[in-house]
């Protein structure tokens, strides 16, 4: 599918995460055009999404609850299939993962990326993994249990690096770019650890990760894969076009201009 820059742009600004929802079923119409979304953007090969339908009380129940992460009342939850025999599997997943999340804030919904407090084996039961195949991540969708804190109406401030801290080589004066990186400034990541840093060219800006740890058990590539996304975004509204090459750790992936 040709990703809708315009909206998805836009709901980088209006995304926030949501943990507590009000139970509310999306309607027919909304619920659709996500699921459509969840099966048709596929911008790489080895990740995919699922739309699930079941009740999630279970997903989010136990000791996971102790913790500030807890979700409650969500009426659907998107799971993040990856294929760990498929390279560049996590920053795919990101990636991928971070489209669908934006296409339901454009929608009005909320969201929260949840990479590890949640029950996986209470997941495993109302889907189906091919072989190699391992769930990287869920997402609650829904309407906040507060009217005032849905999307579009929240004042909540982005807590992000400076682009100082991020920029490790190049500049950004470039307009595209400087739209581009600061897209990526506020993408969300695990513990808002932000461990993506900005190398940039004449035609292009490399993404690195800045370490291997998997803190909050989620992979720093994985949320290296949202600020791809957010580059591009920014890249693709500012009118450049250009496309991804996955490169090896420390960097995981450079956007080149066409």
């Amino acid at each position: 599918m040709d990703i809708p820059f315009d909206s998805w742009h836009k709901a980088i600004y209006l995304r926030h995460s949501q943990r507590k929802y009000s139970g509310e079923i999306p309607d027919d119409e909304v619920t659709e055009r996500i699921e459509r979304v969840c099966n048709e953007f596929r911008p790489f090969p080895g990740a995919r999404a699922v739309l699930v339908r079941d009740p999630a009380k279970e997903v989010f129940k136990g000791a996971v609850g102790e913790f500030f992460y807890k979700v409650t009342q969500t009426p659907y939850y998107i799971t993040f299939i990856g294929d760990m025999n498929s390279s560049n599997v996590q920053s795919v997943m990101g990636y991928l993962g971070e489209g669908v999340i934006l296409e339901a804030t454009a929608l009005g919904l909320n969201t929260c990326w949840v990479g590890g407090f949640y029950r996986p084996e209470e997941v495993l039961k109302q889907i189906n993994l091919e072989e190699g195949e391992r769930v990287l991540g869920i997402t609650p969708i829904g309407y906040s249990k507060e009217e005032s804190d849905r999307v579009g109406v929240s004042s909540k401030q982005y807590r992000r690096k400076d682009l100082s801290n991020l920029i490790i080589s190049g500049d950004a004066d470039e307009s595209w770019v400087k739209t581009a990186v600061e897209a990526a400034r506020i993408a969300p990541s695990a513990g808002n650890r932000q461990p993506w840093r900005f190398d940039i060219d004449e035609d292009s800006i490399t993404v690195s990760t800045n370490s291997r740890r998997r803190d909050f058990r989620v992979s720093r590539r994985l949320d290296c894969g949202i600020s791809m996304l957010h580059i591009e975004l920014g890249a693709l509204v500012s009118g450049v076009k250009g496309s991804w090459e996955f490169l090896e750790h420390p960097e995981v992936a450079r956007y080149r201009i066409n």
